[in-house]
């Protein structure tokens, strides 16, 4: 049976980027921003057991984009890797 898809492809690639010296102090601000969230994220996936998708997405998404400013793809980023770091060490 046929998905739709046959016709498509995915490609991931990495490449290394280098800001303007302008930029250099919001992007650290921003990842430092990213690691105190995902200590809290964490934290708040512990306290709550919301270990799935869809409940952490409920209980964070909007704090993490409101309280500290973050865009919406890192937001999502940020509670999907504390989610996977507690399945690791679980």
């Amino acid at each position: 049976m046929s998905s739709g898809n046959e016709d498509l492809l995915t490609l991931t690639i990495k490449m290394r980027v280098s800001p303007e010296p302008s930029q250099c102090q919001e992007l650290i601000g921003l990842m430092e921003r990213y690691r105190e969230v995902l200590n809290y994220a964490i934290r708040a996936v512990i306290e709550n057991k919301t270990f799935s998708l869809g409940k952490t997405h409920k209980l964070l998404y909007t704090v993490l984009k409101e309280r500290y400013g973050l865009p919406s793809k890192i937001a999502q980023d940020c509670y999907r890797e504390a989610i996977a770091i507690l399945h690791a060490v679980r």
